[in-house]
């Protein structure tokens, strides 16, 4: 019985933490500018696809590929990309404020963002699901 009211404990507080980031599509702008325009979907394997416009970069087709992680109230995607003027790229979002609800308003959860090549100092966006 003790083994059992565990298991169901430990299903309960995975499920929980798998609440915190849902699988699916996205879209993140950035609050300052609203000139960069991320998007992302992540899948449950672990992996994800993600892309990215600028105003000078438009990340070309199918987008950059690889793996995500979240820790505590961190999310971290490292991924490949398909050019060579950005090869690789790195991003690191606080999901601190995020939640099933905020993430579903029409402006979106807002969260600091580092791209790692747009720069190493957090930009503010506004995430929200696009599914």
């Amino acid at each position: 019985m003790k083994s059992l009211v565990i298991s169901l404990f430990l299903a309960a507080a995975f499920q929980v933490n798998a609440a915190q980031v849902e699988m699916g599509k996205y879209k993140a702008i950035d609050v300052d500018t609203r000139s960069v325009d991320a998007s992302f979907e992540l899948f449950a394997d672990g992996s994800v696809i993600f892309n990215v416009t600028t105003p000078d970069f438009t990340m070309p087709a199918p987008g950059c590929k690889g793996k995500y992680t979240v820790v505590e109230n961190k999310f971290k995607a490292d991924m490949t990309c398909p050019t060579d003027l950005l090869p690789e790229v790195s991003v690191d979002i606080d999901i601190s404020n995020v939640n099933p609800q905020s993430i579903r308003t029409p402006e979106g959860a807002l969260v600091p963002v580092i791209i790692d090549a747009l720069g190493d100092e957090p930009t503010m966006f506004l995430l929200k699901k696009n599914d």
